[in-house]
Formats: structure tokens, sequence, C-alpha cells
């Protein structure tokens, strides 16, 4: 059996859902030729440059036109013909250099473009590889519908309703969570974690991320907490950020507290389980590994479109807390650190929506159901 698992961007949440995908299967079936292909590798060069920089200009400038035009069923409708015109021009490589070579018998698509591609070169070529739709969301924009798309596993029971909404069938869709690394199911050494990571057993400690590329106003978290006098220690995953890096390295020498500073991080499940609060961008596999580990939130700079949603999902449910200004931050803090906070609760709550096995929970179904299709 041949999978192909394609993503957009090297530094997202959809790489990371794809790896997590990868990880399970050569954890329960190693025996499945897996291959992870990131679109953008195969797209016109100006196409792919126009697109990551339009939406990045989109989201910093205009977020309001962004937050319209990434969930509005009007202008997916209205740029229905112009979408379809796009994909046709720029499918043809991607086919050529992965698709026709490789035959895939499943193709995972953890982004909406990729789902979209896929989709078109299903119809196009007459293919007939399982086709499998991943959001990494807690919210379904428009763009995930497509006739092709064989399967789908959800992030929440109310994606679910969503897709009936469309028309899609039942016996589609699976509600599995967002797929997380299977490392986060996996108990740790708490003591043997704190030792390697330098973090002191007997301070509150503060985690705080912006995503795969160090996004939002961290430097401005930690300035605001090192003003605060509290008992605390914070660690900080810059990702790819050089530039914040070296920032807050530079800040550390002017800091009263432990602080650590790290790049790219693949054990993010070994921070956070030695964290007691995570402050962060609501990205949905983030917040997805957080509640993961029944580890408490704090959001902050959602970037408009799917971040706005994930964080209106997490606060309706009480899984977030969300920060307002820099009084409000030490508030919050504080009211942790004085056990001020039910943790029984809090983690009652995150068990209705935490997939720890998630990854392990898609493979399972796949295997399923590529074997009621004949295949081995």
């Amino acid at each position: 059996m041949k999978v192909l698992i394609v993503y957009v961007s090297a530094v997202s949440g959809h790489r990371q859902a794809a790896r997590a995908i990868k990880q399970a299967f050569e954890e329960k079936y190693p025996w499945v030729n897996i291959r992870e292909e990131n679109l953008f590798r195969h797209g016109n060069p100006f196409v792919t440059c126009s697109l990551d920089s339009l939406y990045y200009t989109l989201i910093k400038i205009t977020p309001w036109f962004w937050n319209v035009i990434w969930d509005s069923r009007e202008v997916y409708i209205l740029t229905y013909l112009l979408r379809n015109i796009l994909y046709r021009m720029n499918y043809h490589r991607f086919y050529r250099e992965v698709i026709k070579p490789f035959g895939p018998d499943v193709v995972i698509c953890t982004h909406s473009l990729s789902c979209a591609i896929c989709s078109v070169i299903k119809h196009d070529k007459k293919m007939d590889f399982l086709l499998v739709a991943v959001p990494t969301d807690f919210h379904l924009n428009p763009y995930w519908f497509y006739e092709n798309v064989d399967l789908y596993f959800l992030p929440q029971s109310e994606s679910k309703l969503q897709c009936l909404k469309r028309g899609i069938p039942s016996h589609k869709l699976w509600v599995t969570g967002i797929p997380i690394s299977p490392q986060f199911s996996e108990e740790k050494n708490k003591n043997y974690l704190r030792k390697k990571w330098r973090v002191d057993d007997g301070l509150f400690t503060v985690l705080v991320m912006g995503g795969g590329q160090g996004l939002g106003a961290i430097e401005e978290v930690v300035s605001v907490l090192s003003n605060s006098q509290l008992p605390l220690q914070i660690m900080v995953v810059t990702g790819t950020n050089k530039k914040l890096k070296k920032n807050l390295k530079r800040l550390s020498s002017k800091l009263n507290f432990p602080f650590r500073v790290y790049g790219y991080v693949r054990e993010i499940d070994e921070l956070m389980e030695i964290s007691d609060l995570l402050i962060t961008k609501p990205g949905g596999l983030t917040t997805a590994e957080a509640l993961s580990k029944a580890l408490p939130m704090i959001v902050v700079d959602s970037i408009a479109g799917q971040e706005r949603k994930n964080k209106e999902f997490l606060l309706k449910r009480g899984l977030a807390f969300e920060l307002n200004d820099s009084e409000n931050l030490i508030s919050l803090v504080k009211n942790f650190i004085e056990n001020g906070f039910n943790k029984t609760l809090w983690e009652e709550k995150t068990k209705q929506v935490a997939k720890v096995n998630s990854s392990r929970e898609i493979v399972t179904k796949l295997v399923e159901v590529m074997r009621g299709r004949g295949e081995k």
C-alpha cells in the first residue's frame, strides 16, 4: 500500500500533522510505503511565491479582509471558476513529478489547497486513489469541500455537523481530532525531563510559543512578566525566527527569573510535559497538543481567519484564557501561581475535546478501508 501525504509550507502545523500521521503509520504499519510532499515544491514558482506573499500581507496589513474571504461562502462561490482554472494551470508539475511516478493508493491532504489540487487531479486524470482530507484547525472553511474527497478525518464533533449541512454523506466522516504526534500519548519521566531541559522543579514554569515561525508578541510577553516580580521561570520556543531568538538572548541578562530560549524544537511534548502554563497564538496543532497534555493556555495574537476561529472555539468551551492587556496577563499568571486555578476541572474539560491518539486512529481506519477495497 502506497500512501502520499501532501502538506503546504515547510514550517507549519500542516507539516506537523503530516509528520504525525507518518509516524503513526511507521509505528503501527511499517510495511506501508509512505511519502511526504510539500505541494509548493512542485508548483509554479511565481504562483507559489505570490500566494505565500499575499497570505502574509493580508494577515498583517488587512486581517479584516482575510477574515472575510477565508470563511465566506459568497466569496467561495464567486471565485469558483477562477480557482478551478488556477488549479488546472498549476497541478501538472505535481502530477508529473509526484503522483504519476509514485502511484499512490491513498492521498492524504492536511491543507485545503493540497486537497483542491489533488481533487482536480483525481477527476481530470481519472485516478482511483482514496482522497483523504485532514483539516488541522477546529473550524472548516468552504475550501475543504470537494466531491472527490472519499474520507474526512475531522477535528471535533461540530465539524461533522458542518459537513453534513454541506451534503457530505455521514459514512465519509470520522471525528478523530487534529493529528498530533504519537509521542504526546507516551508517559514521561518529569524529573528526567526537568534535568534535561535545565528547569527548576520548585518554580512555576511558563512555556511561550508562537508557532513554527515564532510569530506574535513574544518579546512583549516576556518583558511584561519580567516586571511582574512573580516567582516563575520561562521557556520560549522561537521556531525558525532567528531574529527573535537573538533578541531574547540579548534580553536574558536583564531578566530577574530563570529564562531559557530555544529555536526550532521537535520535542514539544517534553516541554509541555514540564510546563504549568502555555502562552501561545491559537494554532490548531499547538492547541491540540496542549489539550492532549491538559496544559492550561492563554491565547494571544490570533492570526485572522483560522486562528480567530480556533480562539472562538477554545474560549466558548472554557479551554483557554484570552489575553487583553499586560495587566490582564500578570493577574492571570498570578492566579495560576497562587492556586486560584482548578486543575482537576480543567482536566475534565480537556478530556471532552482532546484526542491523544488521533494520528493512530486515522491510520487504523485508513488501513481498514483499504483492506476492504482489496489493497494489501
